[in-house]
């Protein structure tokens, strides 16, 4: 088991290290966004939901095996991600990105986030005006 804590733990630095080298090349926010080609935006949500998959089973191996006292916690993550990001197309989602960064007050919020707003968008969230808010502070 503390093998499996250690490779998760690898996996994750890994990622966190080739995050910050992007980052460090190019913020990933709506000044971005609207400045590639639609190929490229298609490419960023698809990696988008890869990463999302990717994290998810990565966690459940990690609660499943170790840690039973968390499962609420990844219970709770999957519920929201399928409440929100189900049945949204890869279409939809570029469609409502581009509309969400068409607002300059919300182009230093980076994609990921701006995934989120879109999906809840999509779901009707009564809640989206003060989570934009929240965002829009959070990414001056």
């Amino acid at each position: 088991m503390p093998n499996l804590i250690r490779q998760v733990f690898l996996v994750t630095a890994i990622l966190a290290v080739l995050a910050a080298q992007a980052h460090a090349q190019q913020k990933r926010d709506g000044h971005y966004w609207r400045t590639i080609p639609e190929t490229e935006k298609i490419d960023i949500i698809l990696g988008f939901y890869d990463g999302m998959a990717l994290s998810e089973g990565l966690v459940q191996v990690v609660i499943r095996d170790n840690y039973t006292i968390c499962s609420e916690v990844i219970e709770s993550i999957m519920t929201q991600t399928a409440r929100y990001m189900d049945n949204l197309s890869t279409m939809d989602a570029a469609t409502g990105l581009d509309k969400f960064y068409d607002d300059p007050a919300n182009r230093n919020i980076p994609i990921s986030w701006g995934m989120w707003v879109v999906a809840r968008k999509a779901k009707g969230d009564k809640n989206l005006g003060p989570f934009i808010k929240e965002l829009r502070k959070a990414h001056k």
